[in-house]
């Protein structure tokens, strides 16, 4: 096997924000007012997402990303902070309400044990105005690359442990039900959920975005 070859990324950011704006006009949900956790510079998804939008808050624990986040969010405001951390300890509304919430969160274990998204999704409720429709968006991967390394393991572990298989490989339409017990259990009414492919790694789709349409009862 030649360990070598380039690795071809091929990502779907446009078919992304095609059935996010689809989903906002079908649910008639406002200009989106977005809070991006995990947001980094920038230049993945949240550029484009962000031009879609009225305004656009950007949370990420390194500061040496604001340099990049403000040139490639022009209509961004940058917030430097533990993600994971705040959203854990807020009170509910203590930094604004939105009606656009992505989460593009490393897809590893990383800060203080966090893995994924799956302690932040726990917490969205906080984020949310009552009575308000909102989208709630979440990379979710499928097909992770990688996995027969040992410092995976662990992350691997975790994968198993919230999606409740001990299958690597997750069939997408089968783990809905592991985000709708999720949001249910935060008192949020599901109006409709999708996915689509945001990303192929060497022809493979590896990576997907999750859509929620939510509303806090």
């Amino acid at each position: 096997m030649n360990n070598n070859l380039e690795t071809v990324w091929e990502p779907k950011s446009e078919n992304v924000i095609r059935d996010m704006l689809e989903l906002k006009e079908k649910y008639g949900i406002g200009e989106f007012r977005a809070i991006e956790l995990f947001g980094g510079d920038g230049h993945t998804l949240s550029n484009k997402m962000a031009e879609q939008c009225i305004s656009f808050i950007g949370y990420d624990i390194n500061p040496e990303k604001e340099e990049g986040f403000k040139q490639n969010v022009v209509n961004g405001e940058f917030r430097c902070g533990d993600s994971v951390k705040l959203m854990m300890t807020m009170k509910a509304g203590e930094i604004g309400t939105f009606n656009l919430i992505s989460t593009d969160d490393p897809i590893c274990i990383y800060g203080e044990d966090y893995c994924e998204h799956f302690e932040i999704l726990n917490y969205v409720h906080k984020l949310l105005e009552k009575g308000e429709k909102v989208l709630c968006v979440f990379p979710v991967v499928p097909k992770p690359y990688n996995t027969d390394k040992e410092e995976n393991g662990a992350w691997m572990k975790r994968r198993e442990q919230f999606y409740r298989t001990m299958e690597i490989n997750l069939d997408l339409e089968k783990i809905f039900a592991i985000y709708d017990e999720l949001f249910e259990s935060q008192n949020l009414q599901i109006f409709e959920r999708k996915y689509t492919c945001r990303e192929y790694r060497n022809g493979v789709d590896w990576m997907y975005e999750f859509m929620y349409v939510l509303e806090k009862k």
